[in-house]
């Protein structure tokens, strides 16, 4: 994976580790906490999620974007998956945590897109 940006890979590197910690810290968490079941919801819920964000936040580094852009969405995945699973544990109002979905349904999708056009010439 190359990008003409070392700061860009670096926050790529930097947000997809805490995103992989915080899915490990999952895991012990489901021993101490009175309803494992709802941890593991949010282990689910992060495996299914972050596997594609990790593809495809890759494949946009590699597009040159923006830096400020390219930042400010991989810090709203993370963001949002973090409320995401804070609302599979605890009670959170239901908004919030559909909003968090959304949010990093939104940026892996646009991501996805930003390459899918930056790329179209190899159609």
């Amino acid at each position: 994976m190359s990008s003409e940006n070392p700061m860009l890979m670096q926050s790529y590197y930097l947000y997809s580790a805490i995103l992989a910690l915080k899915l490990l810290a999952l895991a012990p968490l489901a021993q101490i906490v009175c309803n494992p079941e709802k941890v593991q919801r949010a282990n689910i819920s992060d495996l299914k999620n972050l596997t594609p964000f990790w593809l495809v936040a890759g494949l946009y580094m590699t597009t040159s974007p923006d830096e400020q852009t390219a930042i400010t969405l991989l810090r709203l995945f993370v963001a949002a998956r973090f409320v995401a699973a804070v609302g599979y544990v605890q009670r959170l109002p239901r908004m919030a945590v559909e909003m968090a979905f959304f949010v990093s349904f939104a940026v892996t999708s646009f991501m996805g897109g930003w390459v899918v056009y930056t790329y179209r010439s190899a159609l």
